[in-house]
């Protein structure tokens, strides 16, 4: 009887031990933050390459998008549909350059500039702005995006 006790003592005291020294495996699922980060991350790739369909589909159909530069607000793909193709086709050339980004389960503000050529009145003007943006992600969605920007602030780099 005493061996049997030894081994179930020894079984008993493995089992905590290696219980206790093995490190928590991580879930398959990520962190909604982390949902959220990639979800951006997504966005200014798809900006950088103009790829209109990608960016679309980021939006929940329900999704609410003001800008201080653009048309004020905008609302569901198809506003989004709308408002980033003419920033496409207003700065054929135009580029994202994330700064910073903070982000929370949901929320995610990103501070960054817009480089590029902006045509107006058929004359291409040289831009590097200076933007903040604030989304809120839903289930993989944007359903907000506020953009702030003061146009007057060019900076050179």
């Amino acid at each position: 009887m005493g061996i049997h006790i030894r081994t179930a003592s020894a079984a008993l005291g493995l089992i905590v031990f290696t219980s206790c020294h093995n490190p928590s495996e991580k879930p398959a699922d990520t962190s909604r933050g982390d949902q959220s980060r990639q979800v951006i991350e997504e966005h200014f790739k798809y900006l950088n390459t103009h790829d209109l369909k990608g960016i679309v589909a980021q939006y929940a159909d329900s999704a609410k998008i003001t800008t201080a530069d653009r048309d004020g607000e905008s609302y569901g793909r198809q506003g989004a549909d709308q408002m980033f193709h003419q920033m496409f086709y207003v700065s054929p050339d135009a580029r994202y350059l994330v700064d910073d980004m903070i982000v929370t389960d949901s929320l995610v503000v990103v501070e960054y500039d817009a480089t590029g050529l902006r045509t107006k009145a058929n004359d291409p003007v040289r831009i590097d702005l200076r933007y903040c943006s604030i989304f809120t992600i839903k289930d993989g969605k944007i359903i907000r995006e506020a953009t702030y920007t003061n146009p007057k602030l060019y900076h050179n780099k």
